[in-house]
């Protein structure tokens, strides 16, 4: 079964690099129910055909004024993935990069009002470092405690995770995979159950302006297949 897996940063018309106009990600959501397709979250419901995955990375709080509005227009949910040391603040570790636009980031208020509105949460680190240049001993912490912090404070089971910068080698590979069921990647292609490693999750990029025909191809073709890449150090 090939599921896709949408990849969305911030929800927002401030311009920022990882930011969709708010108006194009309806119409994104709007296509995409009108081509029939439904929402599992990262829970996988074997008899349903044409399954998405909505993803959102970081945390923004836009996410929640902007993207969840539409969202539940169309009955759809999503998976925000969370930097456990960043909640409340806002995105500090792109501060040095070209461009940088500050953005604020959901609160625990904000979080829970995000769950209560049958979204979920998993983790995207404590302080969304590169892990694969980290040492062993913080490595575990960067896993081990955002997973402990999403379960204390919000009573969910924390199952999912998003490799930072989408940066995996085989350590953080297998670190993750004794922590978490799921872990997601920047990698391209639509989710095959039968053939990807359940913590090597490919996604697709949704975050920009792109034709309906472009997500055509992206959701329901090899489009995206044929761009996956298997990293040799992550088996």
């Amino acid at each position: 079964m090939k599921i896709p897996v949408l990849s969305y940063h911030s929800i927002n018309n401030d311009k920022s690099k990882l930011s969709l106009d708010v108006n194009i990600f309806e119409k994104q959501i709007k296509y995409l129910k009108k081509r029939g397709f439904v929402t599992c979250k990262t829970n996988l419901i074997n008899n349903k055909k044409k399954q998405i995955i909505i993803t959102f990375d970081d945390g923004y709080k836009d996410i929640l004024l902007n993207a969840m509005p539409v969202l539940k227009k169309y009955d759809f949910t999503a998976t925000c993935f969370l930097i456990t040391n960043m909640i409340g603040k806002k995105n500090f570790w792109d501060s040095g990069k070209k461009n940088y636009i500050s953005k604020e980031l959901m609160t625990e208020d904000d979080i829970k009002f995000w769950l209560s509105n049958g979204m979920s949460i998993g983790s995207h680190s404590h302080n969304h470092y590169d892990l694969t240049k980290l040492k062993l001993d913080n490595l575990n912490e960067e896993l081990l405690i955002s997973k402990k912090i999403l379960e204390d404070k919000f009573g969910q089971k924390i199952d999912n995770f998003c490799y930072p910068y989408g940066k995996v080698n085989k350590i953080v590979f297998e670190k993750t995979k004794n922590i978490f069921i799921k872990a997601f990647t920047t990698n391209r292609a639509r989710f095959d159950t039968d053939n990807h490693d359940f913590c090597l999750i490919p996604r697709i990029d949704m975050g920009k302006d792109i034709s309906f025909f472009k997500i055509f191809l992206k959701l329901e073709t090899i489009y995206e297949d044929i761009k996956f890449k298997k990293n040799e150090l992550y088996l």
